[in-house]
């Protein structure tokens, strides 16, 4: 892997496609976006990508100790800042970002976080009838668990799934219903650029396989 942002952002145009969207606690953001941010943001994250370059091993050796357990994780961005604090390159990071109107890292990922949540919830807009019936689900649990020929590890593996299923898709319901209406309006133009911008981090991994 070549590019920090790469792997983050395929994670992220990953969990789109899938709808396994980002859960969004009611009242997460004390401030609301302005068009500056939006730009400002997508700006930077094209400024960004090169540092993986300059940090490549770096980078290695946090994929090689990543717990691929696919958590819902509406944290993306500050997760990642949180990752490479106390490296050197979250001293470049922090001079990358003052460049585009970002007090810190921290302030950067939050901000990133906010609009990439506003992007999820208006990406789901049409999909509210997607959330599984809970009673059908209920009802598939009880054949499967009264199924004598599914051993107990197979019933468990497959419950889990479920479960998990329906917990990111009621999740992505959440994102749906709690993103202010007033980023929503202020994301909604960007939307292309936004996709733009993790579609060709997403490509520039997949060129190097």
């Amino acid at each position: 892997m070549t590019h920090l942002f790469s792997h983050l952002q395929r994670r992220l145009v990953t969990a789109t496609l899938c709808l396994l969207c980002l859960a969004l606690a009611p009242g997460a953001y004390s401030q609301d976006l302005t068009e500056k941010d939006v730009t400002s943001f997508i700006a930077s994250m094209k400024a960004v990508q090169p540092l993986g370059d300059k940090h490549q091993a770096f980078i290695d050796s946090l994929e090689e100790s990543e717990d691929d357990d696919h958590q819902v994780n509406n944290r993306i961005m500050a997760s990642m800042v949180e990752m490479v604090k106390g490296h050197e390159m979250y001293d470049d990071l922090d001079d990358l970002v003052e460049d585009f109107g970002f007090s810190t890292p921290e302030a950067w990922a939050r901000t990133g976080d906010q609009i990439l949540n506003t992007w999820m919830a208006l990406e789901m807009e049409g999909q509210e009838d997607m959330t599984p019936d809970r009673a059908e689900m209920e009802r598939a649990f009880a054949e499967m668990e009264n199924d004598p020929n599914l051993p107990e590890s197979v019933k468990s593996q497959m419950r889990e799934a479920a479960e998990q299923s329906a917990a990111m898709f009621e999740n992505a319901q959440s994102i749906r219903r709690n993103a202010s209406e007033h980023d929503k309006q202020v994301v909604r133009p960007y939307l292309e650029q936004l996709r733009e911008t993790m579609d060709q981090g997403s490509e520039n991994e997949e060129d190097e396989y």
